[in-house]
């Protein structure tokens, strides 16, 4: 099964427009003969009523010092309410779709709570799904423990969920989709004449994050980089090729049972 995970960031899923150009890529992506898996980050940016940061600070409005776990279970509340909302919009429009946890992705984590590391993922309720030509809509930014705990991946997280599914399911591609065109040459709002790199290294893309970018977190292109799964830095605005992230050798038939990040020890994958 042709597989492509297809990954929103918040700006992309706020509002009722941006909801219209993803059931639209999901639409086109099938089409064309894949098979799609989607995850999502929380709706909106800092100070919307669903981000990340807003759901923090309501647990500090009433108690200075919550439990890490406790803090874990209220930031990962806002990829269940995106995942659910574009679940449901997807049914609504006439495209299968059914929302998955982290946890009900198979995706199992350390217990440490705020900035947890995946162990290994089962991707058996997404594969049901995938084989019933339903698309599943992933939380990003969230896994559970072995004892259940729901936990959070940090910053990136989101990215990190994507290509985690990306290597457990033998991905032909990963998609992150943002309100950029793509990885730029320079910051455009100092440069003029930045444009839009075609494509760029693994290794290349990861010093860019360390030095600064915020295109794509450095921890979920070393997972696909030791897979060579190819990652597109792509826009949710429009229909632009964006930016491809890969190697030279783009050969993807090797099946790699385990991998190695600092934080993935192994990974259950489809052949």
């Amino acid at each position: 099964m042709k597989t492509i995970i297809q990954k929103f960031g918040g700006s992309s899923v706020a509002s009722p427009e941006l909801k219209k150009r993803i059931k639209e890529i999901i639409h086109s992506t099938k089409s064309q003969g894949y098979a799609v898996v989607t995850v999502v980050s929380a709706m909106g940016r800092e100070k919307d009523p669903y981000a990340t940061d807003t759901l923090i600070n309501l647990i500090k409005e009433v108690n200075a010092t919550p439990s890490l776990e406790d803090l874990d279970l209220i930031m990962s509340c806002g990829e269940l309410i995106s995942g659910i909302i574009l679940a449901n919009y997807l049914n609504a429009s006439g495209i299968k779709a059914c929302y998955l946890s982290g946890e009900q992705a198979g995706i199992v984590t350390d217990s440490n709570f705020g900035n947890a590391h995946i162990l290994y993922v089962n991707p058996q309720k997404i594969i049901e799904c995938l084989e019933n030509d339903i698309v599943p809509v992933v939380a990003g930014f969230q896994g559970a423990d072995e004892k259940g705990h729901i936990t959070t991946l940090g910053r990136g997280g989101s990215d990190t969920t994507a290509s985690a599914l990306g290597v457990a399911l033998n991905a032909q591609m990963i998609d992150i989709f943002t309100d950029v065109d793509g990885v730029m040459t320079a910051d455009p709002r100092i440069v003029e004449n930045a444009r839009v790199l075609d494509s760029i290294t693994y290794n290349e893309i990861c010093q860019l994050a360390r030095d600064g970018a915020k295109v794509i977190h450095p921890r979920a292109v070393e997972i696909a980089m030791q897979c060579n799964i190819p990652i597109r830095v792509r826009s949710t605005l429009n229909n632009s090729a964006g930016t491809l992230v890969s190697i030279q050798n783009m050969d993807n038939s090797n099946n790699v049972h385990f991998i190695r990040d600092n934080l993935i020890t192994g990974i259950t994958h489809t052949s």
